[in-house]
């Protein structure tokens, strides 16, 4: 047998050789890519378009305007970087006035990143409406919606501000005498509050103040309300012996919070008796007193007084 292994010579001879195959085809293979890194591409984009020097006595009918379209080049790691909603077409509306305008879009009007190259107005002109701005002072009102916890009622709502300036067409402001605010929540409320509340009014109506909100105060209170009490029996205090009340019961009007005037009856504190301490046998004409939850009233008693006899 012979052994065939290859000397040390041949072994470096043979790594040399797959050194340079290889090397060759590393260097293209990268070289296409710098090439398909650093070459400049074309792409479409769509941009916002805007107005400058606008009229104050005018208004822009058609806003959002449409979208201006451009081709623009540049190599790709740029373009991919490209916010469209960053870039605006930008319009001077200069000496125009009340009208249907067609303006033509040149490049000055477009500014682009650093990198990225305009290569065509795809979007050669944009037709803009201006008409003349009408202005109205209206008032606001607050709407309402849930209700406040049991016993308790809104007592007032404040608006800041309690009127506002709409800014629109003479058209879009016809029949507008007032102006709403998006529901105000009282679900449950059971003490006053204030927030911001948005107002319920199309965009293309402008406001001033211009942020769209007022602020709510809404005034949350008990409710207080007024009940008759009839037969309420009149009780003795410190009797000692047999004894009759006449009449036996009382005409009770209280006025309070609804919460405690409509349990009345039942809170520990009401009261309703003669006090027969120290009276002789007989007849007696006696007031009966009468003992109130706290934060209620007493409005009217009927009988006043009571016919009390007592028995040897």
């Amino acid at each position: 047998m012979i052994s065939m292994t290859a000397s040390p010579a041949n072994k470096q001879a043979y790594g040399k050789w797959i050194r340079w195959l290889v090397l060759p085809l590393l260097l293209g293979a990268a070289t296409v890519m710098l090439i398909a890194r650093t070459e400049k591409k074309e792409v479409e984009i769509a941009i916002n378009a805007t107005v400058s020097h606008l009229s104050d006595d005018l208004l822009l009918m058609d806003n959002p305007l449409p979208a201006v379209r451009l081709l623009v080049a540049g190599i790709p790691s740029v373009l991919e970087t490209i916010d469209p909603q960053a870039i605006a077409c930008r319009l001077d509306l200069s000496g125009m006035r009340e009208g249907t305008h067609t303006i033509r879009v040149h490049q000055a009007d477009v500014e682009l990143p650093k990198g990225v190259a305009l290569q065509k107005l795809l979007t050669p002109s944009l037709t803009v409406r201006l008409e003349t701005v009408s202005l109205k002072t209206v008032g606001v009102v607050a709407v309402l919606e849930g209700n406040p916890a049991t016993g308790f009622a809104v007592a007032a709502v404040t608006l800041k501000p309690d009127h506002i300036v709409l800014k629109g067409t003479a058209a879009m402001l016809a029949g507008i005498d007032t102006v709403k605010t998006r529901p105000i929540n009282l679900e449950a409320a059971s003490e006053s509050f204030k927030k911001e509340v948005a107002l319920n009014l199309p965009d293309i109506i402008a406001v001033d103040p211009p942020l769209r909100i007022v602020v709510a105060h809404v005034e949350v209170k008990e409710r207080i309300i007024t009940r008759v009490l009839e037969n309420i029996p009149v009780s003795a205090k410190e009797a000692s012996g047999d004894f009759r009340i006449t009449p036996p019961a009382i005409t009770l009007t209280v006025s309070g919070p609804e919460a405690i005037v409509n349990t009345i009856e039942t809170d520990p504190a009401f009261a309703v008796a003669v006090d027969l301490s120290g009276l002789s046998p007989g007849s007696h004409l006696l007031k009966a007193a009468i003992n109130l939850p706290v934060r209620t009233a007493l409005l009217s008693v009927s009988p006043e007084r009571f016919s009390v006899t007592i028995s040897k």
